[in-house]
């Protein structure tokens, strides 16, 4: 009998990690990562202007993008492949993406937090907006999701805050190598499927409007997770393929560790590349083809991350969760099943990202069809290897009629 379609996808990619492992040469010269000089450890002043991306903000604090955190497309892409190794694809998503749907003020800075000053980030007449323009902060479900592996949903609790970190959730991700000896600790993709897995539980049954849409349960979220240990792993000689320890996990998520009581204490904005640090290979840039192997590496440890959760949310408070059938949704050309083939789960996730996203963005821009989208229009060559099955339309009754969280994303809908 014929192997499921996921499985015979997983073993094939299994063997690919195995031989990439068996292959990946640690080069010190070209992987280190100097944080001295230029780059020394600044924390966030005042004005300064840090938000939701750990990532991001570890690099406006070493100066890699401006220390203000307010940055160009072109520094954002650049930064990401220079210090974290992410791919030109990945890298130029995030940016372009990220500062579309943030309703940046002239489409190309985009504050890495709050609402930027205009004096930092300039507004062009040409972008007229119905809307003060923003920064990552404004995102919630629209870029950033809802089930964050250390911050909380906006609609969890009556603070609304999913741009600080919420410690109780970092220590429960550190407490997964709970009592693994120092050397053997290693917050594996392994690890932090299993963090997501709860992580998607705690928000259906805390979070009366959990809402993901194509573009956040089937890339964006997982994606969140996977580059926790693919791009923030210390590399060497003696773990070539990365290992992320504990002091490691820390720095990169701004926590402090008191010597004597062992409280944790976390510093809001301080996220901080360690002293000693080496990236991902140079030869080896994270592309959208191997987060769609770790992608589907969590989904065969999890299937129910596919199967029940990657598209729908809560539909009556708390415990409601429902499931979009991906089949009616793509009209038949995506199902289930074949979802694990190629890269169709990224496929999918993308074009759902680039036919939903006017759906906020006519609500930010008054001509938004001429301006942002443009912008957006820039994404669909970048992906063009991954010879998706094209998909012309996604109608967003799917979500509106049943998903109170979709609906409270939209602007037009205050």
């Amino acid at each position: 009998m014929k192997a499921p379609a996921l499985l015979q996808n997983v073993a094939a990619i299994s063997q690919l990690l195995l031989d990439q492992v068996a292959t990946t040469v640690f080069d010190p010269t070209t992987q280190r990562i100097h944080v001295t000089g230029d780059h020394a450890f600044v924390p966030p002043g005042q004005d300064d202007y840090r938000g939701p991306c750990p990532g991001l903000n570890a690099l406006a604090n070493h100066n890699f993008i401006p220390h203000n955190g307010v940055a160009t497309i072109d520094q954002l892409i650049s930064a990401s492949e220079e210090v974290f190794g992410l791919g030109n694809d990945m890298a130029s998503l995030k940016a372009i993406y990220g500062t579309a749907i943030s309703a940046s003020g002239d489409l190309i800075h985009m504050s890495i937090g709050q609402a930027p000053s205009p004096a930092i980030a300039p507004l062009d007449l040409n972008v007229p907006e119905t809307v003060v323009p923003g920064g990552l902060d404004f995102t919630h479900n629209s870029f950033e999701s809802d089930a964050s592996p250390t911050r909380e949903d906006k609609y969890q609790s009556a603070n609304g805050d999913a741009s600080n970190m919420s410690l109780p959730l970092f220590i429960e991700l550190y407490n997964r190598q709970s009592g693994i000896p120092d050397d053997q600790v290693n917050y594996s993709l392994s690890t932090l499927a299993d963090h997501r897995a709860q992580r998607v539980q705690d928000s259906i049954m805390q979070d009366p409007l959990f809402f993901l849409s194509p573009f956040d349960g089937l890339l964006l979220t997982g994606f969140t997770y996977n580059i926790i240990f693919t791009l923030m792993a210390n590399r060497s000689a003696e773990h070539a393929e990365g290992r992320l320890d504990r002091d490691t996990l820390m720095s990169f998520f701004g926590v402090t560790r008191d010597v004597y009581s062992s409280a944790f204490n976390y510093n809001r904005g301080w996220e901080r590349i360690p002293d000693i640090w080496y990236r991902r290979p140079i030869d080896d840039p994270y592309t959208i083809e191997k987060s769609n192997v770790d992608l589907l590496g969590a989904i065969q440890k999890h299937p129910d991350l596919l199967n029940k959760y990657a598209i729908g949310g809560n539909t009556n408070g708390v415990n409601t969760h429902r499931s979009v059938s991906i089949k009616e949704l793509t009209n038949g050309t995506y199902t289930l099943q074949n979802l694990p083939d190629g890269n169709n789960l990224s496929c999918l996730a993308l074009i759902g990202g680039s036919l939903l996203c006017p759906e906020w963005l006519k609500g930010y821009y008054v001509h938004y069809n001429t301006t942002v989208m443009n912008l957006i229009r820039e994404l669909p060559p970048l992906f063009a290897s991954l010879n998706c099955p094209t998909l012309s339309s996604m109608d967003p009754r799917f979500f509106s009629d049943m998903f109170a969280g979709f609906n409270a994303s939209l602007p037009y809908i205050h």
